[in-house]
């Protein structure tokens, strides 16, 4: 068994409907059969080959156009005084059902117009109607029988325009920072998209509002003015369809109703309040129709619509930290580390409701100060343990992200309103010290007889200024957020004080130290996953060495390098 050759079962299908057109248009105009004899076939077949090349594609428009034809004359949108014909013609094809209904009710006015025509307008109208039973539901050349039989009105049935607006916002206020100071300001209305052949529905609509069962919910409104209706209690109708499940409107209900819009049901909370920071979430999607025959006398039909509405979430988020850095060096002993303890003041909000900001302090004085805690107890061990090191001591005043910092984000529609997709609208501003150091170790060391008192000290800041401002969709929010972390290198600085000893040697520096404190610290995004972005801070030390000379009364000069520091990871912190 050879499979069925597809293309020809269609092709044959064709040349069936083809006999059929001419069979049927034979029962209604006999006069053209009879006038045409055996040309008459080569007639029906050629009119055909002229409506699929103005476009008229679909069964049922090629079967109006030829009877057109059969009033007119063949071709009749190519001879004088039928540039109305021409013009029609000219539309897309997707228009190819509402072209050949105007050319029917241009035709009919035409033979009301003219005393002496041969056709009544009634003998046309009930030919085309008829046409219309028969053909109507058929599709185009090589798809004629299509799965879902296509809608073939006959009366005219569109709109004329649409409005759709944001009637009630979930939230009204959002953050703003003006001269160094956090406010809230009113959220602007976005204008009303006005739909018309003109201007277009967008393919996607945006709104903000709470998921369901939290009030206030968004309302959007839908203003419709039809151009033509078919049936009053039918057309037009509007459907939206999502998580909700179907609502729907229909006939006089369109012409001005609002419903509520919201936003996805959230999942379970990545984090504590203000530790997950600027989580871009998933929108709500439904599907908003509105159903007309789209057919429509004359001018450009608008026809049916359909667009997607995505909801985000509106609410708007707002965190401020502020830690005092330590003042002046306290020693470090070298029992177990307890945290630094430095006060941390925090407050987080939610459209102006203040929540638990417990997890937040906790995460820096206990996770944070605790971690820097023993990043000194790690540094005071590797001193201690540089070979020949006697009387080892750490005094340090260490503090990392301290300063102020204060941000907000939540989502906001785009420059485009309604019209596009929403963004993650984000400020910040932080008056951070990345790190604030100022560390000095001691200790004394010998060599070849020769003794020396030596000091390591690193003393420096990092800053993180910045007032960022992303108030747009450009640039990405990764982009974006790429400046609130910095990277740091802190040099360290070796001092080295000869001691009297019995050899006569003497122990100096020759030359500075290399190494250095560095790291980095501010926001990243979270890496356990779940979006967002996390405070973070890692210490390390590059190796620290020192050339050393020794000058020996009998033996002369020595030089050595002398190992200080070995590289280490003393900090790796993130708030989660």
């Amino acid at each position: 068994m050879h499979p069925p050759d597809t293309a020809a079962i269609e092709q044959a299908a064709w040349a069936r409907f083809v006999g059929e057109l001419g069979t049927l248009l034979a029962d209604l105009w006999p006069a053209m059969p009879e006038r045409l004899g055996d040309r008459y076939t080569a007639f029906v077949e050629l009119a055909v080959q002229q409506a699929e090349k103005r476009g008229l594609v679909r069964a049922g428009a090629v079967a109006r156009y030829v009877n057109l034809c059969f009033v007119w004359g063949p071709s009749f949108q190519d001879k004088p005084s039928f540039e109305w014909a021409a013009g029609l013609l000219a539309a897309p094809r997707e228009r190819a059902w509402n072209t050949a209904h105007q050319l029917v009710q241009r035709s009919l006015a035409e033979l009301q117009q003219r005393g002496d025509a041969r056709i009544a307008p009634a003998a046309l109208a009930a030919a085309d109607e008829m046409l219309v039973a028969r053909f109507g539901a058929l599709g185009v050349r090589g798809e004629l029988q299509p799965l879902e039989p296509l809608p073939a009105p006959l009366r005219a049935c569109d709109l004329e325009g649409v409005e759709l607006r944001l009637l009630e916002p979930a939230v009204a206020q959002h953050y703003v920072l003006q001269a160094g100071q956090w406010l809230r300001a009113d959220i602007p209305l976005p204008p009303p998209l006005r739909i018309d052949a003109a201007r277009p529905l967008p393919k996607l609509i945006a709104a903000l509002s709470r998921p369901p069962r939290q009030l206030p919910a968004a309302r959007l409104q839908l203003r419709a003015r039809a151009h033509a209706v078919c049936q009053g209690e039918l057309h037009p109708a509007v459907e939206y369809v999502g998580a909700h499940g179907l609502w729907r409107w229909q006939g006089h209900e369109t012409r001005a109703f609002s419903w509520p819009v919201a936003a996805a049901e959230p999942g379970p909370p990545l984090a504590p309040p203000g530790v997950a920071l600027a989580a871009e979430t998933a929108p709500d999607v439904a599907c908003l129709a509105l159903e007309v025959c789209g057919l429509r006398d004359d001018g450009d039909a608008l026809g049916a619509l359909d667009t997607h509405i995505w909801v985000w979430p509106s609410e708007q988020w707002w965190v401020e930290l502020q830690r005092a850095a330590p003042t002046g060096r306290t020693a470090v002993g070298d029992k177990a580390p307890e945290p630094l303890h430095l006060v941390t003041r925090c407050r987080i909000e939610c459209d102006a409701v203040a929540l638990d900001a417990s997890a937040l302090r906790a995460g820096f004085e206990q996770g944070l100060d605790g971690a820097t805690a023993q990043a000194l107890h790690k540094l005071l061990a590797a001193w201690t343990a540089i070979p020949g090191m006697a009387v080892p001591r750490l005094e340090a005043s260490l503090a990392l992200l301290c300063g102020r910092a204060a941000l907000t984000w939540g989502w906001s529609l785009g420059a485009g309103g309604l019209d596009g997709r929403a963004y993650l609208r984000l400020l910040a501003e932080f008056k951070l010290q990345a790190v604030h150091a100022d560390l000095q170790l001691e200790g004394e060391i010998a060599h070849g007889g020769a003794r020396a008192k030596l000091r390591l000290r690193c003393v420096d800041a990092a800053p993180l200024d910045l007032t960022l401002a992303r108030e747009a969709a450009e640039p990405p929010l990764l982009a974006a957020m790429a400046q609130t972390s910095v990277s740091f290198s802190l040099p360290f600085v070796a001092e080295v004080l000869p001691l009297a000893g019995d050899s006569g040697g003497v122990l100096q520096a020759a030359d500075v130290c290399t190494g250095a404190l560095v790291g980095e610290a501010g926001l990243r995004p979270r890496v356990t996953g779940g979006g967002g972005f996390e405070w973070f801070a890692a210490l390390r030390v590059q190796p620290v060495t020192l050339p050393l000379l020794l000058e020996d009364p009998l033996l002369g000069r020595q030089t050595l390098t002398l190992p200080l520091l070995p590289e280490a990871r003393l900090l790796d912190w993130s708030l989660r």
